[in-house]
């Protein structure tokens, strides 16, 4: 009994080479400014798990109840997570989860 090889057995495969791959084409769009909630993260990685839309309109609320310019946010104000959390916990007192 004598022992076959795949190349014996399939004489065509054995000139057989995978296809080059060929490069993936870069995106010709320019780079584009990260969004408020991207930065709010960044600046606030407290609020990381929040849904981009939600710490958005959060930012926005905050500085329009404080009669501030509606602007992007350029570095951290503890004014903004104080009132965050002065939000929540009025919320937890009106549902009666705030002991």
């Amino acid at each position: 009994m004598t022992t076959a090889t795949l190349g014996d057995l399939f004489p065509e495969m054995r000139c057989v080479a995978p296809t080059p791959v060929t490069p993936r084409k870069t995106s010709s769009r320019p780079d584009r400014k990260k969004g408020t909630a991207a930065t709010l993260k960044e600046l606030y990685p407290e609020i990381e798990s929040w849904h981009p839309v939600f710490a958005t309109q959060a930012w926005f609320h905050w500085r329009r109840e404080n009669n501030l310019a509606l602007s992007e946010p350029v570095s951290r104000d503890e004014r903004f997570m104080d009132y965050l959390a002065a939000l929540i916990q009025k919320a937890m007192v009106e549902s009666g989860q705030w002991q």
